[in-house]
């Protein structure tokens, strides 16, 4: 007799040490699922902060120039490695340029192959506002059409003062 119950409490142990282990499964696996979801946010919030920063500080560097030129000669200065118009550079004449230039994932610049990110920037002048210089800023991250995400947009105006020829910055 004292063997059948050792058998059923025996029995039952195992039964309670098999529930334990399934519970903590799965608790460990949605403790899993916290923890990638907190990653991903954290990378995406880390992109979207780089991405703010490099469309403000391109958006200072447009404010500060006199024309699409001087503002395409300093980016070309400070992004090598970017995208640049090849036609009229030297001219003070240009209405509209494109330029692209490339991030790898720790947002520094690189060349196109090896890049996460990209900056694409978009100026133009006004035709209908005299001075107007019209500015479209977008980070996005590279990769196929179809998974290319906007991360960030900036649209800004800058009115390019008229100076006489005497007068410089």
């Amino acid at each position: 007799m004292t063997r059948r119950n050792r058998a059923r409490s025996s029995s039952l142990f195992l039964m309670e040490l098999i529930i334990a282990i399934f519970f903590f499964s799965a608790a460990s696996a949605v403790c899993i699922q916290f923890f990638v979801k907190s990653h991903l946010l954290s990378q995406e919030s880390n992109a979207l902060n780089h991405a703010v920063n490099e469309c403000t500080s391109t958006a200072e560097l447009i404010n500060t120039s006199d024309s699409i030129a001087d503002c395409l000669n300093m980016l070309m200065r400070l992004y090598p490695n970017g995208t640049y118009p090849n036609t009229y550079l030297s001219s003070t004449e240009i209405r509209e340029a494109d330029v692209q230039i490339y991030y790898d994932d720790t947002f520094e610049e690189c060349i196109s192959q090896n890049s996460s990110y990209m900056l694409t920037l978009h100026l133009a002048k006004d035709d209908n506002k005299d001075g107007l210089l019209i500015a479209d800023i977008q980070v996005a991250s590279t990769g196929t059409s179809k998974t290319k995400t906007v991360i960030y947009e900036l649209n800004t105006k800058h009115h390019i003062a008229r100076r006489t020829d005497n007068e410089e910055r």
